[in-house]
């Protein structure tokens, strides 16, 4: 296996991994990825607030700080197999494998709790580092924990999308721009005059 995916490129990786890692991440955060009992710990667990003509109720619902980490980031260290490629003897190889490194890094260690805690939840520290969700009561319907880590897990997948448009654009630009900017560090072959100009899966053209 270590030899065949040598055959592709470092970008191809990353843009495949997600098709193993977003229901590898749904799986564990509906199964592992349980709430922590706020009641217990006495932490608030609704709150109402007034608004100019009505009156809202928001629930709070908590969450192992370091659970979630691990379950949202755990997933992605797939993508860490990235480094295959730096051991690669040519600079162009190795210099596309850093960019997808730090790629990876961010999409696996950063991206995904940092969107989570940056636009649908906060951190508290009242007992311990929790993850706290907060969700406005409507229709008459209390909500459920479901419905938070349900939150939770698509914030991780839409930034990962985001991540993931990323890569594609690094990936169809890094041939353009190696050919341009540093002619002279050479890929692994040079184009036959019918070879397609796009640079796709570089270290499969041998």
């Amino acid at each position: 296996m270590w030899r065949w995916m040598g055959t592709y490129s470092p970008f191809q990786l990353l843009l495949v991994t997600p098709l193993l890692t977003a229901p590898l991440s749904a799986l564990l955060m509906f199964t592992v990825g349980g709430e922590v009992d706020a009641s217990s710990l006495g932490l608030i667990e609704k709150e109402w607030t007034r608004t100019p003509g009505r009156i809202d109720r928001t629930h709070y619902f908590y969450f192992d700080f370091w659970i979630i980490l691990a379950l949202l980031s755990g997933p992605g260290l797939l993508n860490l197999l990235v480094v295959r490629w730096l051991l690669h003897d040519l600079p162009y190889v190795r210099g596309a494998a850093a960019l997808s490194l730090t790629l990876a890094l961010l999409r696996t260690l950063v991206v995904p709790l940092g969107s989570v805690v940056w636009l649908v939840a906060n951190v508290v520290t009242d007992a311990g580092l929790l993850i706290r969700v907060p969700i406005n009561e409507g229709g008459g319907f209390a909500p459920s924990s479901l419905q938070a880590t349900f939150s939770l897990l698509t914030t991780s997948w839409t930034s990962g999308l985001g991540m993931w448009l990323v890569t594609l654009g690094v990936w169809l630009a890094y041939e353009p721009l190696m050919e341009r900017f540093l002619p002279h560090v050479l890929p692994p072959h040079e184009r036959s005059p019918a070879e397609a100009t796009r640079w796709s899966g570089f270290l499969k053209r041998r």
